[in-house]
């Protein structure tokens, strides 16, 4: 009897450790299985982003092989009216697609003329003239979008302070002095802004100011001429154009953009000479440019699950185009205004 019951309880036993022993295997299984899974996901994911990374190295040869064939054999009244909106065009590839928005990268207030860079001897008072110039056209462009005299004079030395190659401080501006008492405390770079993002670090800015600012500003070459082409402007670029102007120009800017020829100006001062529209004399026919000189070129670069992007600027001229510009990754996108408008209507 005591046997029986021995022989029962190893059983028992053995059955018990059998269970234990399956269950183990059965999670073993589940996690080599489940780890297998997540490999081939991963492995596949690393492909799509590889084959997309390559893509994106062929899109910089299709935007310009595009730009070239579709864009440079047009008039200068066809590509005005081609580029007062972003221009869209894409290219399926196998498994992906490749998407360009193109923009006129002339439409916009260039940071890099706030200061001299390399001029010569006798081109030093022009070039102090025209940063002047663009300086009062940013300050004048900050009152525009609702900031103070005060704030506005102080953010456009501070941005000048930025790019500058001294370490001296303009009135109301901002160099190292000032940042190197942050923390994290660094210094400012005394070179042109690369990118718009740059912004966000200099003294006065802040994310509000930032995104209103954003769509009529630009970075790239920083050795343009940093005229703005008053051919593509919208009634949206009104506070641009009335910055360029001087302070409180609006209804010259309206004025400007309702008398503006069908195909464009070709000589604004001369064109308007006869129209009776007011405050001529505030129009500065070096400040502008009557086609496009750059265009801005952003490019997705699409594989299965995986995207990637390349910011780039070309510099458009008789020799056709040069590249000037290159960034990848999607920081520097320019947004449009419709972008802007947009994010502000789905604001509560």
């Amino acid at each position: 009897m005591t046997r029986s019951k021995t022989g029962k309880k190893d059983k028992g036993a053995v059955l018990l450790t059998t269970l234990l022993i399956m269950s183990l295997m059965s999670a073993v299984a589940v996690n080599i299985s489940q780890e297998v899974r997540v490999a081939i996901i991963r492995s596949g994911n690393m492909k799509a982003h590889a084959q997309a990374e390559w893509n994106l190295k062929a899109a910089e040869d299709f935007a310009q092989s595009y730009i070239t064939e579709n864009f440079l054999p047009l008039s200068r009244i066809e590509k005005n009216l081609a580029l007062r909106r972003p221009l869209q065009a894409g290219l399926e590839i196998d498994g992906g697609f490749l998407a360009l928005t193109i923009m006129d990268g002339t439409q916009c207030l260039p940071l890099s003329n706030l200061v001299i860079l390399g001029a010569s001897e006798e081109d030093t008072g022009e070039s102090e003239d025209k940063s002047a110039a663009f300086s009062e056209a940013l300050n004048n462009l900050l009152q525009n979008l609702g900031m103070t005299n005060y704030e506005s004079e102080s953010l456009t030395a501070a941005i000048q302070d930025w790019q500058d190659p001294d370490t001296q401080i303009s009135d109301n501006g901002a160099e190292d002095y000032t940042y190197l008492a942050l923390d994290p405390a660094y210094r400012t770079p005394n070179l042109p802004v690369h990118s718009i993002e740059e912004l966000r670090a200099v003294r006065g800015m802040n994310e509000k100011i930032f995104k209103t600012l954003y769509p009529f500003i630009c970075a790239g070459d920083a050795n343009r001429s940093g005229t703005v082409n008053i051919n593509t402007l919208q009634p949206e670029h009104i506070p641009l154009l009335s910055a360029l102007l001087g302070a409180d120009q609006e209804n010259l800017a309206v004025q400007l953009l309702q008398s503006r020829p069908v195909d464009g100006y070709t000589n604004i001062e001369d064109e308007l000479g006869e129209t009776g529209v007011d405050g001529l004399e505030r129009v500065r026919s070096d400040l502008f440019t009557y086609e496009p000189e750059y265009l801005w070129i952003e490019v997705d670069a699409t594989f299965g699950n995986a995207q990637r992007s390349v910011l780039l600027e070309f510099k458009v001229d008789s020799d056709g185009l040069t590249r000037t510009y290159r960034h990848y990754g999607t920081e520097g996108k320019r947004p449009t205004l419709e972008d802007i408008d947009a994010g502000q209507e789905q604001t509560p």
